[in-house]
């Protein structure tokens, strides 16, 4: 009885410590987690480098009124990368 008891225990164990398809499915979900916010950060960065074109070409604009427009065109992509950073960063 002794020697069942020895050769059972570990493997009760064995399997609690796995959790088979709850866990599969947990990995899974991990990973779509992951790669959208992957995808968040790519969007991020395709934004910020919007932002970068919107201030180069205020600083090519000769008209004030065009270049602060751009200015402020530049700037709310830049919030608008920061946000979706962030957004990737909480995922």
């Amino acid at each position: 009885m002794k020697k069942l008891a020895l050769i059972a225990l570990p493997a009760a164990f064995a399997l609690t410590a796995c959790d088979g398809p709850a866990e599969e499915a947990g990995e899974q979900q991990d990973d779509i987690t992951e790669a959208a916010g992957d995808m968040i950060d790519e969007q991020a960065d395709v934004a910020e480098a919007h932002s970068e074109l919107a201030e180069e070409k205020a600083e090519a604009a000769t008209d004030s009124v065009e270049k602060a427009e751009l200015e402020q065109h530049a700037q709310e992509l830049e919030q608008k990368a920061d946000a979706l950073e962030e957004k990737a960063d909480g995922m």
